[in-house]
């Protein structure tokens, strides 16, 4: 294969781990588990789909797979339904760029954790952490995670947390469905972590038009569209549960005054916030409203 390419793409070269200059070569990987580089400068688009039918990508910058990667790694492959002998799931990940090496980054989810945690890299920034569930050990809190990365490391990063899985799945639709979900919900939502449950809403009106979304915008919050204050009331009443008291007491109003608000818009709408149904509808409004 490397005499085959050098005649086609003269600047051909073995991957040597000890050459720094490396980051301008595209590299590939042989069914003879060959690793060749070609330089960026004599590949175009076309040349880079054309190779990428018959070789594989390879991204020098990521560590080598551990044991318990490869496996992972298979069974995605696979595409089988398999039965997990323990309770997992995967959390998407995805850091700004330019601001931790992928082994450094692994070594410090270790520490984090306590544990080895093995993580399916699909970019230098972006991956799967793959997480064991047990009911004995205590949750791990993504959030902290987050503080101690940007605190000790200047490390900015999100995660999106799927559901827990065990019996009976096709590994690979799950991979699939956690990544498409962070993918899809990072770009509608400034949150740093979010579970697969609270994504739901923004993945649906993802796939929603945008004049259907204009539609269910002007059904739900009617002349409220524009009234940032009573916007601001339905959001915060949201993020506090439908809970008025809490509600109030963020907003550093009083009780009665934040109850009058919320009857004015069941009464000049005729959407009652305070029954769930009629609440989800205007939950999906409002993030339709900011132009999701």
């Amino acid at each position: 294969m490397f005499n085959q390419l050098v005649k086609i793409y003269p600047s051909t070269i073995r991957y040597n781990p000890l050459d720094n200059n490396t980051n301008d070569y595209v590299w590939f990987i042989s069914e003879e588990k060959e690793i060749l580089g070609i330089h960026q400068n004599e590949l175009t688009e076309k040349d880079i789909s054309l190779l990428s039918t018959f070789l594989k990508r390879y991204n020098h910058l990521l560590p080598e797979k551990t044991a318990d990667e490869k496996f992972w790694h298979q069974l995605i492959e696979e595409k089988e339904n398999y039965t997990h002998v323990k309770p997992f799931r995967f959390v998407y990940f995805s850091m700004q760029p330019d601001q931790i090496d992928p082994i450094t980054f692994s070594e410090a989810i270790k520490e984090l954790f306590g544990r080895y945690i093995p993580i399916l890299w699909r970019s230098e920034t972006t991956g799967i952490l793959i997480e064991a569930i047990s009911l004995t050990d205590e949750q791990i809190n993504y959030e902290q995670i987050i503080d101690i990365l940007m605190a000790d490391l200047s490390v900015h990063i999100r995660f999106f947390i799927g559901d827990t899985r065990q019996n009976q799945i096709r590994m690979d639709q799950y991979y699939d469905s956690i990544i498409q979900g962070g993918i899809t919900t990072f770009q509608v939502t400034k949150k740093e972590v979010i579970s697969y449950t609270e994504s739901i809403p923004y993945i649906v009106l993802h796939h929603i038009d945008r004049s259907t979304k204009d539609q269910l915008v002007q059904s739900i919050l009617k002349d409220f569209y524009e009234d940032e204050e009573m916007l601001k009331t339905l959001e915060m009443f949201f993020s506090c549960n439908l809970n008025v008291s809490e509600t109030a007491k963020k907003m550093y109003m009083h009780r009665n005054s934040l109850q009058y608000r919320i009857d004015k818009f069941i009464n000049e709408t005729g959407v009652n916030i305070q029954r769930f149904d009629e609440a989800l509808a205007v939950k999906l409004a409002l993030l339709a409203n900011k132009k999701i």
